[in-house]
């Protein structure tokens, strides 16, 4: 059967409210469980949309603990829901009696986890129930149908037990499990946390005894038991569990929300000093619990006396602030990303204020750097990547950990709820939470940033810590940060001009406010680069002048004073700005890379290299500092230098897909394309990227897999931004199949045409000529029968630079294609003399009918070792 693009493949299961189908996605190549509403539901207007809705809300989450929904979709009268298909055993399969208690625990603690992930996304499941909790085949629990309400209907005079669905009576729709439902789901109450940790109790009451706590002949039965009968407590049933597990499960399953624990961590809570107590307390026939009521709490002196074995045996069960003996420890190389932050339902100036707050927030960790085994990831760069859950920033960003944060206003105070995340396992490792009133903007981001540092283990507290904000009214902080905010995300020249407006007052209310001052200028810089009015330039120049004017000690004002004579072209002068801010913050990353930059920029090799030298010294650690330093050796030409560089870069950012994609080419520069080829899979499968499927493409082009070389070509289009090179790669593959003439040549029209777009854009917008564009253009118009263009376009290249290896290499293919060999085999020897790497002659198919020509062979046996090259794109020769 086929629906839509999904292939189905079998029935995993059916009930009044839908069927759930196991299929094959056709256009993606997975497998996927897709959930079909039932005829009657999908028809029913009000119910379709909540079902749309919840799914839709239920999507947002991003946690490995949780089952993904990929997509919703309506088609004709199906509503689809798209979700992850989850290969193992549900705890229903696995319940054929009591499960071991130290099997509990790891249960149990995987349950809450996940649940408390969900939570923190502000989504409650509403159908906890053993067929929903899924234990996959790497023995981690996974919770299925998340979010998404089931309904059936209860034909009249059913009689027998309640079938483990949802039901409805009426015009009462009842979302849940009614055996798993809590009182106040049956009866319409506020749905919250608890009400998920209610039927999360049942399901633990049913782990332990093996025994349904409310299950009955009907529907009204099993209601009147879930909001009247007290279950006998777990111990009854299974002694090993012992008096404080099983007030515990009686807590959760109280019928009082008020009496319950309020969140999943408390849960936890009461499972360590419950784990803690068994083998201690021998008790054979324990005391009845009181379900009702809140549960017992060990005393103080017990919960010392077994500190320790609780840190032996508890491992995972984390407790809350303060309790930083039983957290999961931090990993010994901290690798930090600090996400955007999520203001739901905020007004636009809020929203703005609390993305400003945290990139303030970030520039102060920043300066944390130094601490042996602390770095930290561009804010930029997540925030321009919409990077929103902690595994989005472990593929882009190759992080082990993600501080996300939740601002919200309310009539007069500021809360902010602030996680550090485990990217690797998926995990919270602590939680905290800010509120301040509104008045004192100050004090709320001092607590922000405190509790971030403790969460980190980071040394020295604010001794360690940036200044404050360089500014002392709370009305400037807040047009301060609200300014930085409008400015990041400023995608249009009014953008940008909201963003200084903010800033402008800021700058009015407090004039000698340097920090302000020079976030106008970056303000005014960015409507200059948008718009192009000249006038917003000279403004930017004079308010960063202002900014240094009033404090020659902020770091802020000397970087936007860069950036401006960087606009201006005088980088000379930027060159002096940049040298003071790195002075003042050596740990700005972006300072540091464009001061090398600048080096370059004027002619200073050394000097770039020098700066990148010194930041290894100052902080060994971190990774970004040997990615510029590799970049420099392979520009320089020094191949194995550069390959060491990236060797050092991956041990420090092991999960960053830019170690190994940097790597990965500069092995097929060397001809080591065995390694090269490993390299760059790895790097695809931590994350696909335009370049490593272009030198992916080239390794199997030089290798003589064209078939996979074209494959890899073709995959590097998915990127949506196909350049000519890409187009000029790929027709060379075509070309040297032999028979595949007519891809090749439309493949290169394609690239020609990109090249001459490419050529024209950078003319209009003033951009650096780029060489290389008439130099690869020139090998390709003799295969297409245009031999005058290829001369012209040749000539245009070597007029241009005609020391660029790349380009006399260039040359020398042109020539040797309009049968002028001879000046083909002089134009190669430069090239190789100038870098071009000989391992290309010698393995690539474009030099194949080369090989018998008595200089190219003598060119090829000269050669001691491989030499390095400048960057070639892709498979280009």
């Amino acid at each position: 059967m086929i629906i839509g693009r999904f292939r189905v493949e079998q029935i995993l299961g059916r009930g009044g409210g839908g069927e759930v189908l196991l299929a094959q996605d056709t256009l993606l190549h997975r497998r996927v469980a897709l959930k079909r509403l039932g005829s009657d539901e999908g028809k029913d207007a009000t119910r379709r949309t909540s079902v749309l809705r919840e799914a839709r809300r239920a999507s947002q989450i991003n946690d490995r603990r949780i089952a993904a929904i990929y997509d919703v979709l309506e088609l004709d009268d199906d509503v689809l829901i798209v979700m992850e298909y989850v290969e193992g055993t549900t705890l229903r399969a696995r319940m054929t009696g009591p499960v071991p208690l130290e099997e509990f625990w790891g249960l149990a603690s995987q349950c809450l986890e996940a649940l408390a992930a969900a939570h923190a996304h502000g989504v409650i499941h509403r159908d906890i129930k053993p067929e929903n909790l899924m234990l996959a085949a790497d023995g981690q629990i996974k919770i299925l149908d998340f979010g998404i309400a089931r309904h059936t209907e209860t034909p009249a005079g059913a009689t027998g037990t309640v079938p483990l669905t949802t039901t409805a009576t009426g015009e009462r729709v009842i979302s849940g499990t009614p055996q798993y439902m809590a009182p106040e789901a049956c009866y319409g109450g506020r749905i919250d946390e608890r009400t998920d940790i209610f039927s999360l109790g049942v399901v633990f009451y049913e782990l332990l005894t093996g025994l349904q706590p409310f299950m009955g002949p009907t529907l009204d039965v099993v209601f009147q038991r879930v909001m009247t009968a007290i279950p006998p407590p777990v111990a009854e049933a299974n002694p090993a569990a012992g008096p404080a597990l099983s007030e515990a499960i009686a807590k959760m399953l109280a019928k009082d929300p008020d009496h319950r624990q309020a969140s999943c961590r408390e849960v936890l809570e009461d499972l360590v000093r419950a784990r803690a107590a068994v083998g201690t307390v021998p008790a054979p026939h324990p005391p009845a619990a009181r379900p009702a009521a809140p549960a017992r709490r060990a005393p103080r002196r017990a919960i010392l006396a077994v500190a320790m074995v609780v840190v032996a045996v508890a491992a995972g069960l984390v407790l809350g602030p303060g309790r930083h003996w039983l957290q999961p420890a931090l990993p010994a190389d901290r690798n930090l990303a600090v996400l955007a932050p999520m203001t739901p339902g905020a007004t636009d100036d809020f929203a703005n204020f609390a993305l400003g707050a945290i990139e303030l927030l970030h520039g102060r960790l920043q300066r944390h750097q130094a601490e042996p085994g602390f770095q930290i990831a561009s804010f930029r760069e997540g925030v321009e990547a919409h990077l929103q859950t902690a595994d989005d920033a472990h593929k882009v960003l190759g992080t082990n950990l993600v501080l996300t944060t939740t601002l919200a206003q309310g009539t007069d105070r500021f809360r902010a709820t602030v996680a550090l995340q485990d990217a690797v396992r998926g995990r919270t490792l602590h939680s905290r939470t800010i509120e301040t009133p509104a008045s004192q903007p100050f004090d709320f981001l001092d607590g922000i940033e405190r509790e971030s540092v403790a969460m980190l283990g980071l040394a020295g507290g604010r001794a360690q810590a940036a200044p404050p904000p360089r500014v002392r009214g709370p009305g400037t902080l807040r047009f301060l940060a609200q300014g930085i905010g409008r400015l990041r995300r400023a995608q249009t020249e009014a953008d940008a001009r909201r963003a200084a407006d903010d800033l402008e007052l800021a700058c009015r209310a407090e004039p000698e406010a340097a920090l302000a001052r020079a976030w106008l200028a970056t303000a005014q810089l960015r409507t200059y680069t948008l718009g192009k009015d000249r006038g917003w330039l000279d403004r930017a120049g004079v308010s960063a002048r202002e900014a240094i004017g009033l404090d020659s000690t902020c770091a802020e004002a000397h970087r936007s004073l860069a950036s401006v004579l960087e606009a201006a072209k005088d980088a000379p002068a930027s060159l002096v700005e940049l040298r003071r801010a790195v002075e003042l913050n050596p740990n700005d990353d972006d300072a540091c890379y464009r001061l090398g930059r600048t080096h370059h920029r004027i002619g200073r090799t050394e000097e770039e290299k020098g700066i990148y030298v010194a930041t290894i010294a100052r902080r060994p650690h971190c990774w970004q500092p040997y990615w510029w330093l590799g970049l420099w050796n392979f520009r320089e030409g020094h191949v194995e230098e550069a390959i060491a560089a990236y060797r050092q870069m991956i041990r420090r950012a092991p999960d960053l897909y830019r170690g190994y994609e940097s790597l990965g080419g500069v092995l097929v520069l060397h001809g080591d394309y065995t390694r090269a080829i490993d390299t760059l899979r790895h790097s695809i499968a931590l994350r696909p990227s335009k370049i490593a499927f272009d030198n992916l493409g080239t390794a199997y082009f030089n290798t003589g897999r064209l078939d996979d070389a074209i494959a890899a070509y073709n995959q590097s289009f998915q990127f949506g931004f196909a350049t000519y090179g890409s187009w000029v790669n790929l027709g060379d593959a075509y070309y040297w199949l032999r028979n595949r003439q007519d891809q090749a040549a439309e493949a290169y029209r394609q690239g020609i045409r990109l090249g001459r777009e490419e050529a024209a854009d950078r003319a209009q917008r003033g951009v650096t000529f780029d060489v290389m564009i008439p130099a690869n253009l020139a090998t390709v118009f003799p295969k297409l029968g245009a031999p005058d263009s290829a001369r012209v376009y040749l000539n245009r290249a070597l007029e241009a630079d005609s020391t660029n290896a790349m380009v006399m290499c260039c040359a020398a293919l042109t020539f040797w294609q309009l049968a002028e060999k001879d000046r083909a085999i002089k134009w190669l020897v430069k090239a190789v003399q100038g870098g071009y790497p000989v391992a290309w002659l010698r393995d690539s198919p474009v030099f194949r009918e080369w090989r018998d020509q008595e200089g190219f062979r003598a060119l090829i046996a000269d050669a001691a070792s491989p030499q390095a090259a400048p960057h070639a794109e892709g498979g280009r020769q």
